[in-house]
């Protein structure tokens, strides 16, 4: 028969097990966290070069192809010619202001340069010139963020504003950002046709699993609140020390 003693250690082997368990639970999901974080840090790294090689190679080309076009029709040339080139030229600067926005929308020098809230800024003014659409940015960042949350929270507003505009068809869309020494939090709300969450987050959905994943790899949570015909909002919360 079992005394109370063996009982005793019994009990300390096992809560020393759990303890070793959780232990390295831990261990494992920080080093998934790490291993994630060093994923999407390669590929920003990659995003800039691609918008850099854009902008400053294609680009250059396509601004030299421009301004060889514009020479050759100030030259004596048949009225045929002169429609043709006039054509081509028009075609070469939509190519050369497609290329800028794909490199700007890649990766933002902006977001680099100035910082976060002049980048928030520049990419809901634009997204509001270009679709037409209302977006109100509120920003309070009374933290300085590091370099990667601010990329973060790029990436989840811009994304979160692509598919308000895109599939849920909103015409108001507010952005609101806040940073403080121990709260971080974004949150895109809409009023367009709403979305069924779970199939959302699915693997057909908008890229929001995606967007789970990636601010689990910064220890925070992404909520979503939607029905469908009732809007949506999407919000982001990192606590402690985030950054």
């Amino acid at each position: 028969m079992t005394n109370s003693n063996e009982i005793g250690k019994m009990l300390d082997a096992l809560s020393l097990k759990q303890s070793q368990i959780a232990e390295n639970l831990a261990s494992g999901n920080t080093q998934m966290r790490s291993l994630a974080k060093r994923v999407w840090r390669v590929q920003e790294d990659e995003r800039k070069h691609i918008a850099r090689e854009l902008h400053d190679g294609v680009g250059q080309l396509l601004t030299a192809l421009i301004n060889q076009l514009e020479m050759t029709t100030q030259e004596d040339i048949s009225t045929e010619l002169q429609t043709s080139l006039q054509d081509s030229l028009e075609l070469a600067r939509q190519a050369l202001s497609d290329t800028r926005k794909i490199s700007r929308l890649m990766r933002p020098r902006i977001l680099d340069d100035l910082g976060l809230e002049p980048a928030l800024k520049w990419l809901t003014r634009v997204m509001k010139e270009e679709e037409k659409t209302d977006i109100v940015l509120q920003a309070q960042l009374d933290h300085e963020l590091d370099g990667e949350t601010q990329t973060l929270v790029f990436r989840i507003v811009q994304e979160s504003i692509n598919n308000a505009v895109k599939h849920a068809k909103a015409s108001t869309i507010k952005v609101q950002a806040v940073a403080q020494p121990s709260l971080l939090m974004v949150k895109v709300s809409d009023d367009g046709v709403g979305m069924d969450t779970e199939k959302a987050l699915g693997p057909e959905g908008f890229g929001l699993s995606a967007m789970q994943d990636r601010v689990a790899a910064f220890g925070g949570q992404l909520m979503i609140q939607s029905k469908l015909g009732e809007g949506s909002e999407i919000k982001m919360v990192l606590m402690g020390n985030y950054s």
